[in-house]
């Protein structure tokens, strides 16, 4: 007879790792199933975030049992802003070394290289999970953590997510100019434009350009915020280009890698299954600003395997676990979040840069609690309400246009 497995983690990307690692330190006997394959994407955080270097003394700049710092590629002590006019975040950033975290997070980690197929429930306690080569486990509860969406729980009605979609390359040297310093968001517009949309590139969507270090070189991005329906990313290399200053063509030639990347943000949170959850982006852990989860998933880990070891006995109590990976403070930010991308997906180019320069304007710590999916409700509230409070009229109007009411019981304390 097949040992039956306390936990199955779907996805052996960063999120799925950070849990399997966290179930497996704290003794639960976990298997990790996916594919094994490289990391391709970049991933970064702010620093604080996850406890590193300048961040809270408490944490010693740790992840559970992880050392933020080892697995760091670039350590950045501040970042540019270029919206409305340009200014200096004086917040340490941090970029990952894919390989050094992925190794931390596989250490001591059960992990069977494979694709599910599906889960199966056979009786109250366990469920078979089905792999493509035929190979099957069973296990008391299955973890969908194979990014969105989440294909192993039912997912709830609601609205369909925005996405955020960029191109970036990766460039031996840091490119001339602004964009040769670390830079979060550069909204001005290139080609030509004279105070509204860039002239190249897709039209009627608002862009950003992502510079920064990485292991292997520089990464040039630019970014699609958020759009619906989304905006290939191939459509954004002549925009990349013209804020290089350079061929299209000759772009891609330079490049060492290049990344396509697409991300869901905001829509409908997945539900559970009879033996399934969904953790990290398969969960809605992307925030819904910002398209950043990573951070999200490592801080989340080991409360979220806290909550399996408890739920696991004396039988699996499933709504407990998922009440673990959102609770309801969760889910009031969310809501928030949600309403602020709404409010963003309204605004033309000139009315987004000038959105984020009063949202940087804020002190470091409204702003950076808005940029956290865990952020207790209270913060980004107070966040939004300063924000609201220090634009101007015409900004403000734009930002009511939805449902005022609404987002008045949402701040509410």
């Amino acid at each position: 007879m097949t040992a039956v497995r306390d936990v199955v983690v779907v996805g052996d990307g960063p999120a799925g790792s950070a849990l399997a690692r966290a179930c497996a330190t704290r003794g639960i006997d976990t298997v990790l199933i996916g594919p094994d394959l490289d990391w391709g994407a970049t991933y970064a955080t702010w620093l604080d975030d996850v406890g590193g270097l300048d961040g809270p003394p408490a944490s010693g700049g740790r992840l559970g049992d992880l050392s933020v710092a080892d697995v760091l590629a670039a350590t950045i002590r501040q970042m540019a802003v270029h919206t409305d006019r340009s200014r200096t975040l004086e917040r340490p950033y941090g970029v990952f070394d894919n390989a050094r975290l992925r190794t931390a997070l596989r250490t001591g980690v059960d992990h069977h290289i494979g694709r599910v197929e599906d889960v199966v429930p056979v009786r109250s306690d366990r469920c078979v999970v089905r792999l493509q080569d035929g190979a099957e486990l069973s296990a008391r509860v299955v973890v969908d953590a194979a990014g969105w969406p989440a294909r192993l729980v039912p997912r709830r009605s609601g609205d369909e997510p925005a996405w955020q979609t960029a191109l970036g390359v990766v460039l031996d040297e840091p490119p001339d100019g602004d964009l040769g310093d670390a830079t979060w968001m550069d909204f001005r517009p290139v080609g030509g434009a004279t105070g509204r949309r860039s002239t190249i590139g897709p039209s009627d969507v608002t862009t950003f350009c992502y510079s920064i270090p990485v292991h292997d070189g520089w990464l040039v991005e630019e970014t699609v915020l958020a759009a619906r329906p989304a905006v290939e990313p191939v459509a954004l290399l002549p925009r990349l280009a013209a804020r290089l200053g350079r061929h299209p063509d000759d772009v891609l030639a330079a490049a060492r890698r290049t990344e396509y990347v697409r991300i869901p943000m905001g829509g409908s949170l997945p539900g559970t299954g009879e033996h399934t959850v969904a953790f990290g982006a398969a969960a809605g852990y992307v925030h819904p600003a910002t398209g950043f989860s990573v951070a999200a998933s490592l801080r989340a880990a080991p409360s979220v395997a806290s909550a399996i070891a408890d739920a696991l006995a004396p039988a699996v109590d499933i709504d407990r676990l998922a009440d673990a990976i959102w609770p309801a403070s969760m889910r009031r930010t969310r809501a928030l979040h949600d309403f602020g991308l709404a409010a963003l997906l309204r605004l033309d180019d000139v009315e987004v840069r000038q959105f984020f320069g009063v949202f940087f304007d804020l002190p470091v710590h409204q702003w950076a609690a808005y940029l956290r999916i865990d952020a207790p409700p209270q913060e980004v509230a107070a966040a939004m309400s300063a924000l609201f409070r220090s634009s101007p009229w015409s900004l403000r109007r734009r930002l009511m246009v939805g449902n005022p009411a609404r987002l008045a019981r949402l701040v509410r304390p």
